[in-house]
């Protein structure tokens, strides 16, 4: 008799524990609002444009860049790589020339250094960044500027991984313009 009352004793004593618990979790207040995680931040890569041939140096989101009113490029590209591969893409973005004008290039630039957010850099010259007829071999009556892109084949690059791309058309037939395409651009100096 003894044993069971002690097995009915932890019994109880085991309900009215679990009882306190369950009381104590479910209680009080039934207006308080579950907590729930924050939204996650929306944090935009940025571009930078600097050096000595600007008036100062500008860090751009690309919703600031697109907000710049600044005319709207969208064409297709053709490209040639080392192999020979001959592609299109369409890109929908701005005049690097236009862009620079806006935030003030000055009459002493000479060159302008696009670099990725890997490091791979190309330089131009200005009369380069100006030109305003790079052709496409297959159709030579077209003519292309270089253009920060942000969108390639109707979807928008990623705002949170550098979303900015230089692209430009051949200087002639057989160019390889591919390779001068830069990706992730991260920093575009002018000097």
């Amino acid at each position: 008799m003894l044993k069971k009352t002690k097995q009915l004793f932890l019994i109880l004593t085991a309900l009215l524990l679990l009882i306190s618990l369950l009381a104590g979790c479910g209680g009080g207040d039934s207006s308080q609002t579950p907590v729930s995680e924050a939204d996650p931040v929306d944090v935009e890569s940025v571009l930078t444009i600097e050096g000595s041939g600007v008036s100062d140096t500008i860090r751009l989101t690309l919703r600031e860049l697109q907000e710049m009113q600044l005319e709207i490029v969208q064409d297709d590209y053709f490209s040639l790589n080392n192999w020979g591969t001959e592609q299109y893409f369409s890109f929908k973005g701005v005049s690097l020339w236009e862009l620079l004008n806006k935030v003030g290039i000055k009459d002493s630039a000479q060159q302008v250094e696009i670099i990725s957010v890997d490091g791979y850099a190309v330089t131009y010259t200005i009369a380069e960044v100006k030109r305003d007829d790079y052709i496409d071999e297959h159709n030579p009556e077209k003519k292309y500027i270089m253009i920060i892109a942000w969108e390639e084949d109707g979807r928008a690059y990623d705002p949170t991984k550098y979303p900015f791309r230089l692209v430009m058309g051949q200087k002639e037939p057989g160019d390889i313009n591919k390779q001068n395409w830069v990706a992730k651009v991260k920093t575009i100096k002018v000097d």
